[in-house]
């Protein structure tokens, strides 16, 4: 079916999610392997970064750009991230569609075989990663660790996240540590790459007017030479309600104070009602019409920015902001007076029908553009049940404000962690 995403299992484990469309001059295709978010956690996040660098067949950086030219300047995107407490490593390429070949040429196919062999013939020296190699992605990959503290908005979030995380396994870094990182070894990294394919729970994502079942063919073909007897089993713990408020304040050289709150959401991630929940939390701090920014930044001028973002896999709501260190105790009520006036009905009509409009708006720019649609797609993977932009949009249509009440009445507050410190260089 043309315009909608369809799922077929091709092995245990493994799916392929397709969007076929003729709307886009370019595809994608993407391999997402799933895996939990653990003590590894720094050897499968160099792994993307490492195999996408050479292969067996194209032994150098050189070669394997060459043949990306070949393929009409197809591009090759690595990259890490998690989906509640699983670690997701990722391969994408973009390409032109078929259509627009030469001596009609299957790109999609050709592409498909090449990430296939970045993924299942890595470029190995004496049955191991090339040591040199490894040691650069190692060096790079502490820069991204080290980037990620460099951007102080960002070290907020991911500080608060792993103060209220501190034991789950949301609390890690999908990049890792650096004390990790710096421990990796050729073997680590092989061993690594060994699980992640046996025990992966695997979604190909392809968006474009390609052949899927010749894809599908191509991609069983690679795992039937794998014995894959244990998929992972990844469950995500949920916390519902908070039990206590845990308060934290750090300093760094900054200028501009970076607060950050972390609400349990009362919800375990699929429930029925979950669409109560997305609106309440937008109608909070999602877009320029929530309470947060009407009335903590722009009438109250608290901060320089404020919002809410939920977090459905995990099931909680993170609120940041940038303030003046002296407006840090002001800010903390007002924001949880905002809440506590959506948990008392004080929200008008005309908001929930700003916020329904809004999410609906949001969830149809999805389809876009091809790396949106797939973007879209792997961030599904660890769902129950797969949903469409669509499926959504049918959820929060007939919201009511009872039920929006009711989704704030169940929000705590867990966490509250401030980043202050002297005058000094912000980077935001």
């Amino acid at each position: 079916m043309e315009n909608s995403f369809n799922i077929t299992e091709v092995a245990k484990g493994i799916s392929v999610c397709n969007y076929k469309t003729n709307r886009f001059k370019t595809g994608r295709i993407s391999f997402n392997i799933t895996v939990p978010l653990g003590e590894n956690a720094s050897a499968y996040a160099i792994l993307p970064y490492i195999l996408s660098r050479s292969c067996g067949k194209y032994m150098d950086f050189s070669k394997l750009n060459a043949r990306l030219a070949e393929l009409y300047g197809a591009a090759l995107i690595p990259s890490v991230s998690k989906i509640g407490e699983a670690q997701i490593v990722r391969l994408a390429m973009t390409m032109i569609d078929d259509r627009f070949a030469l001596e009609n040429e299957s790109i999609y196919q050709q592409c498909a075989q090449l990430l296939c062999d970045l993924v299942f013939e890595p470029n190995f020296e004496n049955g191991l990663f090339n040591e040199v190699e490894v040691n650069r992605e190692k060096r790079l990959l502490l820069e991204r660790i080290e980037s990620q503290k460099n951007d102080k908005r960002v070290y907020a979030l991911l500080r608060c996240e792993e103060i209220m995380c501190e034991n789950e396994a949301y609390g890690i870094n999908y990049y890792g540590n650096a004390d990790d990182v710096k421990a990796l070894t050729p073997k680590s990294i092989f061993d690594a790459w060994q699980e992640m394919l046996k025990k992966g729970i695997i979604q190909i994502n392809v968006v474009g007017n390609a052949n899927t079942d010749e894809i599908s063919n191509l991609i069983k073909e690679q795992f039937d030479k794998i014995k894959r007897d244990e998929i992972n089993r990844i469950e995500t713990k949920v916390i519902k309600t908070a039990n206590e408020v845990k308060k934290i304040n750090e300093q760094l050289p900054i200028s501009q104070g970076k607060l950050v709150m972390g609400y349990r959401a009362g919800i375990t991630g699929q429930e029925e009602n979950f669409g109560a929940v997305r609106v309440m939390a937008d109608i909070f701090g999602g877009a320029p019409y929530s309470k947060l920014f009407t009335n903590v930044r722009e009438k109250m001028s608290l901060c320089y920015y404020c919002s809410a973002r939920l977090n459905r896999q995990k099931g909680i709501i993170m609120v940041q902001s940038g303030i003046e260190q002296e407006n840090e105790q002001k800010a903390i009520d007002e924001i949880n007076n905002q809440l506590k006036l959506l948990q008392d009905g004080e929200f008008s009509q005309d908001e929930l029908s700003a916020s329904v409009a809004g999410l609906k708006d949001t969830l149809l720019r999805v389809l876009d553009t091809p790396e949106d649609i797939d973007a879209w797609g792997y961030s599904q993977i660890m769902s129950k049940k797969f949903q469409s932009p669509q499926d959504i949009i049918k959820e929060i249509e007939n919201i009511d404000r009872q039920q929006v009440i009711d989704a704030a009445k169940n929000v705590t507050l867990d966490t509250v962690y401030m980043l202050s410190g002297e005058e000094g260089e912000d980077n935001e």
